[in-house]
């Protein structure tokens, strides 16, 4: 039995202990903050690998624009892809990283970390036609997780129900850029990840033709040895200068041109020169047609490509003696 009056001891904690406890409760609770503030990092990141694909071909927007300014129902239907794995195709990426991601900073070690997957779900949609906006579409899509080696597929139909005003912009912007129209879609998906959620932008640009493309001519003249383009001698070496302008903003455009050359008086042509011109999208090209007159008299030309006369008038003359 213990003696009366014994009482139990009491243990006194330094003051290096009490620090020493404090500094480790402080170092767990960084930690412990640390990984969850890592977790929402990683998770986010994952928004920065996240990619949009919009299946829309120029043939199918061509279509669509033929049968809309022929005044009848159309409809386009666009498919999209989104994936977090890079998504490379022959039309590229079209996806912009969010400003949040850009704007995220933090930058942790801690391990280990756990992402949490992307979800996406509902799509918004506008359409341009020559820069100005005809369409504007919301669909609704139940929340779904963005798989690593898979992609969720959205088929998206699109209809515009100003018919009038789209037969304009396709009108104005063919004639402008020799059959070529601008189509811009630019649109966003609405993203989760966690509690948190944004929005992931796209935006993809097209130029389908509604007609068939051809150049224009710019400007054409003689071209003496003399320098005055309007007097030459038999047997002297003479051209034709032309200057093609292709108007498209994308598409590069070739088609034969041919040069005949006449002199007064007779009907049919002296000689006859076809070359093929070609011109990038957004060019000017320059082709020569050479003749050497071996009899004197007036001479004149004319410029024919793709079945029709591309120099309206009569051409300038040349006095050859």
């Amino acid at each position: 039995m213990a003696e009366e009056g014994d009482k139990p001891k009491e243990v006194i904690v330094s003051r290096e202990e009490l620090i020493g406890l404090v500094q480790l409760v402080i170092i767990f609770t960084a930690i412990l903050a640390g990984r969850e503030i890592g977790n929402i990092y990683g998770s986010y990141n994952e928004l920065t690998h996240l990619s949009v694909n919009l299946a829309l071909s120029e043939a199918a927007i061509s279509n669509y624009l033929l049968v809309a300014m022929e005044g009848r129902a159309s409809t386009l239907d666009v498919g999209l892809a989104i994936t977090i794995p890079d998504f490379t195709s022959e039309e590229g990426q079209v996806t912009q990283t969010p400003d949040y991601v850009r704007k995220w900073l933090i930058s942790v070690t801690l391990s280990p970390i756990v992402v949490t997957q992307p979800e996406v779900s509902d799509v918004e949609l506008a359409m341009f036609i020559e820069g100005e906006q005809v369409l504007t579409q919301s669909y609704e899509f139940p929340r779904q997780k963005v798989g690593y080696i898979s992609f969720i597929r959205r088929n998206i139909t699109l209809a515009v129900d100003d018919v009038e005003t789209l037969k304009r912009l396709v009108a104005d912007g063919a004639a402008a850029h020799a059959g070529e129209v601008e189509v811009i879609i630019r649109g966003r998906a609405k993203t989760n990840v966690l509690w948190f959620e944004s929005n992931l932008p796209f935006t993809t640009i097209r130029y389908p033709l509604v007609k068939a493309p051809s150049l224009v001519l710019q400007e054409s003249h003689w071209e003496t040895q003399d320098g005055s383009g309007i007097m030459a001698s038999v047997g002297e070496f003479t051209t034709v200068v032309t200057k093609f302008d292709n108007p498209t903003r994308l598409h590069s455009v070739t088609q034969n041109v041919t040069c005949r050359f006449y002199r007064e008086g007779v009907d049919e042509p002296v000689a006859s020169v076809t070359k093929t011109a070609t011109a990038a999208a957004g060019t000017v090209s320059t082709y020569f047609f050479n003749i050497t007159p071996s009899e004197p008299g007036v001479y004149y030309y004319t410029l024919e490509s793709m079945g029709r006369f591309i120099l309206p008038g009569e051409s300038l003359r040349l006095t050859v003696g």
